[in-house]
């Protein structure tokens, strides 16, 4: 906790000091502690602030015994710079793993902020997204990047990530809208490897990979059994080498991966898809399914609780300064949970309860 309010204090204040009554860094902390305990809406945390002003003042040793009202958080989170916030969230969390992390899976996945999607007919709007480098193993964001849509794509804002990742060796795993040679030669030139999933937008690549899976005979083979909400499918993954052509036209790759899902949904009714990877390092079958798997974790790990449990999507802030400060306060409070060992946020709020004093186990 100590090295975040260190790092707070570096966010580029754009008030003037005339009139300032609280130092930037305890606002930015009061609305991260705000957030990690539930409250949503300027006028929520303003009633946080008010209802823990004491215990906040003492345990950050504040002279001034006052807090922010919500006029001022809300003044704040629609003042602060993006690209700061994101580059100090950027520095702090690239200290929370254990140092000299190598070759841990990395989830890269962009997420759009619906609050900030005001017509959803309109489809030259302008939104804000935010893509997100994950780690499958500790659960912890490592990197963020913000776009809006009407001034660049996901495909750029995730090599932008990507340059900047504060580890060595790492696996990248990506959906397919990143399958582009562009994009895997920049992961490679970085030292990193990838696993990327392949489908029809690169249609040569595609074609190859189903004809060498139909001639050729497989280096290792992992089936599995899914039974739940009402879904019974069989999960077949296999892995092949790739040919001459494919380790011309794209950057490093030696083998592919075929996973076949076969079986019934929802009311007996058959479903069948066959998806592909293409990945620069060669792991066995079983490595795979667990790692194709794990990439969704960015989906229910982060994605879906700050939708649902952090209520992201029900967010009445929806300008687009003020909402992306949030998103990424948000998921300082996310990593600060994750960090203690909570993998569920719910489990974490209850511990916390109001009780932000415990996060002192942190400096």
């Amino acid at each position: 906790m100590s090295i975040l309010i260190d790092l707070l204090k570096q966010v580029k204040d754009f008030r003037r000091p005339q009139g300032t009554r609280h130092p930037l860094w305890f606002i930015l902390l009061i609305i991260i502690l705000g957030l990690m305990n539930g409250h949503r809406g300027y006028r929520a945390l303003g009633d946080f602030a008010k209802f823990n002003r004491s215990s906040l003042t003492k345990y950050y040793s504040l002279a001034q015994k006052r807090v922010p009202s919500y006029s001022t958080i809300r003044r704040v989170m629609e003042g602060i710079n993006n690209a700061c916030l994101i580059a100090i969230f950027n520095q702090w969390a690239a200290q929370l793993p254990p140092k000299n992390l190598l070759e841990n899976w990395v989830a890269i996945d962009g997420k759009s902020l619906r609050s900030t999607v005001q017509e959803y007919q309109n489809n030259q709007q302008n939104f804000v997204s935010i893509v997100s480098a994950f780690c499958q193993e500790h659960k912890l964001v490592f990197s963020l990047n913000k776009l809006e849509s009407k001034k660049e794509s996901e495909i750029h804002c995730a090599r932008e990530i990507i340059k900047n990742l504060p580890f060595d060796s790492q696996i990248l795993t990506l959906d397919a809208l990143h399958c582009q040679k562009q994009t895997l030669k920049i992961i490679r030139d970085k030292g990193h490897d990838y696993l990327v999933s392949v489908k029809k937008n690169q249609p040569k690549l595609y074609q190859e990979l189903e004809n060498i899976a139909g001639q050729s005979k497989p280096l290792s083979i992992n089936q599995t059994r899914e039974q739940s909400h009402g879904r019974h499918i069989t999960r077949t993954l296999s892995v092949f080498p790739v040919n001459k052509f494919i380790k011309s036209n794209w950057p490093d790759p030696l083998v592919f991966v075929q996973v076949e899902r076969k079986g019934t949904r929802g009311h007996d009714e058959p479903y069948y898809n066959l998806a592909y990877y293409l990945c620069s390092r060669q792991e066995n079958a079983q490595v795979f399914t667990e790692k194709i798997q794990g990439h969704w974790c960015i989906e229910n790990q982060l994605h879906w609780p700050k939708d649902v449990v952090l209520q992201e999507d029900s967010s009445p802030i929806h300008q687009n300064q003020a909402a992306t400060n949030l998103w990424v306060l948000k998921t300082i409070g996310m990593n600060l949970f994750r960090f203690l060992g909570f993998d569920s946020i719910t489990e974490g709020q209850r511990w916390l309860a109001h009780r932000h004093e415990r996060l002192l186990v942190l400096v």
